[in-house]
């Protein structure tokens, strides 16, 4: 009774790798939605091709990092407005997709549903895609979320941005009252996602890998 658990979802709940190639995340699985217009396609390639170098840049320090993170969301916002889609576009997409979770994560998610024990899931990617993946188990979702007008077109989406450098500024749905916390993640801006909890006391912090072994070894 007095743990709980804060998890990232693409790449960390889901696997990274399918088939031996990575695997799709929430966002690809935006991208994908069929209702979507080819020109939103083609912009949104180009934004990957215009931010995406400093992005992966690591010359540069997080906070521009982060800086060109808000630009590229931003950029990506915009080329959002006004198209075609509504929530079940975004399920139907998320179904024809389907990137599995881990192996042993559905046992884990059971485990703590079972036992009571939070789940609170801070997410760089959509929050429908990984509410709907994980509604069997219930869990707290931090993420970003889309609104959608009544004639089936994208408004806007939820600010602030949640993304991979920012999750440890967001005040978390936690238990005011556990104060042990294992955090699970796959990436360096996952390691401070339990920053805003108040009084921890002991937080373990697990890294999934990803990437090529000789690569990484090299």
């Amino acid at each position: 009774d007095k743990l709980q658990v804060i998890a990232d979802f693409d790449g960390t709940l889901t696997k990274s790798v399918v088939d031996g190639k990575p695997a799709l995340h929430s966002i690809d699985v935006f991208k994908n939605t069929a209702t979507l217009s080819q020109a939103y396609r083609d912009g949104y390639d180009a934004l990957a091709v215009k931010h995406g170098p400093a992005y992966e840049n690591p010359n540069l320090s997080v906070e521009e990092r982060q800086e060109v993170l808000y630009r590229w969301w931003e950029d990506h916002e915009n080329l959002c407005a006004g198209e075609v889609m509504t929530l079940n576009d975004l399920l139907q997409s998320n179904d024809d997709i389907n990137t599995p979770l881990r192996d042993g994560c559905e046992k884990m998610l059971r485990l703590l549903s079972d036992h009571k024990v939070p789940l609170i899931v801070v997410s760089a990617g959509i929050g429908e895609v990984v509410k709907y993946v994980l509604k069997e188990y219930k869990p707290r979702v931090v993420s970003n979320y889309i609104t959608f007008d009544d004639n089936g077109r994208i408004k806007e989406f939820s600010r602030p941005t949640v993304s991979v450098f920012n999750k440890h500024i967001f005040p978390l749905p936690v238990d005011q009252e556990r104060h042990n916390v294992v955090l699970l993640g796959d990436s360096i801006g996952d390691c401070n996602m339990a920053d805003s909890v108040p009084d921890t006391k002991t937080v373990l912090k697990i890294g999934f890998f990803i990437g090529t072994v000789s690569i990484t070894l090299l």
